[in-house]
């Protein structure tokens, strides 16, 4: 479903430590703060990455079909990035973000649920419009999805499709996210044989989503917008289900003739398919973690300028005594979520400690940073653990390498990025340990 443009757009700042800690799911941007909270990253590329992407599709927006990668590990921004894209910058067409991982099950995603959760969030895009739809449209998927054994598998009933601007329609609509639901809710050997019954069909779904995009445009036309699709969680999966996509199950949605932004963990760039996914992709855009040292481990004053003015767009900055403040982002390493997780931790560890206290207190946060570098170094093993302590890391010849994907997606091993600088670093709390216990 499309988010609203024209909602009041306010950030609220957490004024106490009681407000603080229930910002634990509230720090990710979103339709409602992305005007007055997004801090662009002016001071660390020129141009800025938005402005990059908004550039490449102002070129290329009479076309309909440029597919797009945001590389990039999770904590750089991408999911705010993707948000402030919508909201502020590509006003040239309308937006559909897809969220695999909010429907589907993270840990069983096959071809046929990528391709019924994107009908899915079609489908309400097109209800959400206030057009009237045309039944023409939904032939196809129609015909593929009135079939007995489909509707037997789902144990879906035809009389709750109920008439809305004619039975096809309804039928379409209500099934479909029978389906999906079906697909994310059931047993696996069910999941499997509802994709099973739905394999054949594949061919003909695709053709029906492309009329739907074309429908879509077409209805469009007078606004001069044209559909993107967003697949804005994608760096979000585990290793394994994110391999299986951008493998084996990109080329299913890439055949499309429709823009669309893929967001892509950054290990990804070390496995042996990605030259292959260089060549069928028309651009691909690269954001790294924000810098808070420099090359020579220095302190990097631009980045943790940044930082805290994310920051400050949240936090009331009195909350957080400045000689803590400056230590949490050295030893975050610039990956933003942490930075926000483990000021929460330590204003809840500060109220347990001293409840009438206004501010964050020392003893507290050294509890929180213990135990921050200790969860850090328990997803590592002793092979990777060695491997770090032995990298050389001016040289990154990683191509297929698991263990150097497995450190790049837990954020142990980061590339970051300043004005046209690229280098690699490893995470501070990993390399404070490996500095007191060398191979």
């Amino acid at each position: 479903m499309p988010l609203s443009r024209d909602k009041e757009n306010i950030c609220q700042k957490a004024t106490t430590l009681q407000e603080l800690i229930t910002l634990k799911n509230k720090t990710q941007l979103s339709s409602e703060n992305i005007h007055s909270c997004y801090v662009p990253r002016q001071s660390l590329s020129t141009p800025p990455i938005n402005e990059k992407i908004k550039r490449f599709f102002d070129l290329s927006h009479h076309d309909e079909s440029k597919k797009i990668i945001l590389a990039g590990p999770k904590g750089a921004g991408k999911t705010s990035l993707v948000c402030h894209l919508y909201h502020n910058v590509l006003d040239h067409f309308h937006i559909i973000p897809v969220h695999l991982l909010r429907t589907l099950d993270p840990m069983d995603i096959s071809q046929v649920d990528i391709l019924f959760c994107l009908l899915n969030h079609l489908i309400g895009f097109l209800s959400s419009s206030q057009k009237r739809i045309d039944p023409f449209v939904l032939n196809t998927i129609y015909q593929c999805l009135n079939d007995e054994q489909i509707i037997e598998l789902i144990k879906f009933k035809k009389s709750e499709a109920g008439d809305e601007e004619g039975t096809k329609i309804g039928f379409v609509k209500t099934i479909i996210g029978a389906i999906v639901e079906a697909l994310s809710t059931t047993s696996g050997n069910v999941r499997e044989h509802i994709r099973d019954a739905l394999a054949p069909t594949i061919r003909l779904i695709l053709k029906g989503i492309q009329e739907i995009v074309h429908y879509i445009n077409r209805i469009n036309q007078n606004e001069n917008k044209k559909l993107l699709i967003i697949f804005d969680d994608l760096d979000q999966f585990d290793m394994k289900t994110a391999d299986l996509f951008f493998q084996n199950h990109l080329p299913i949605t890439e055949r499309l003739h429709v823009h669309i932004i893929y967001s892509m963990p950054d290990y990804i760039r070390f496995s042996h398919y990605f030259n292959t996914l260089v060549t069928r992709m028309d651009c691909i855009f690269y954001m790294r973690m924000i810098p808070v040292h420099d090359q020579t481990q220095h302190r990097f004053e631009k980045g943790q300028l940044f930082i805290k003015a994310i920051i400050a767009n949240r936090i009331d900055l009195q909350l957080i005594p400045e000689p803590i403040l400056d230590r949490l982002i050295v030893l975050s390493g610039g990956v933003l979520y942490q930075v926000f997780d483990m000021i929460i931790d330590t204003a809840l560890e500060t109220l347990i400690m001293a409840p009438s206290s206004p501010c964050l207190i020392q003893e507290a946060f050294e509890n929180v940073h213990r135990r921050y570098q200790h969860q850090l170094l328990h997803q590592m093993d002793s092979d990777q653990v060695e491997l770090l302590s032995k990298l050389n890391l001016s040289k990154p010849s990683w191509s297929d390498n698991k263990n150097i994907q497995q450190l790049m997606a837990q954020n142990i091993l980061i590339e970051y990025e300043c004005l046209g600088d690229v280098w690699f670093d490893i995470h501070p709390l990993a390399k404070a340990y490996i500095n007191r216990h060398p191979s």
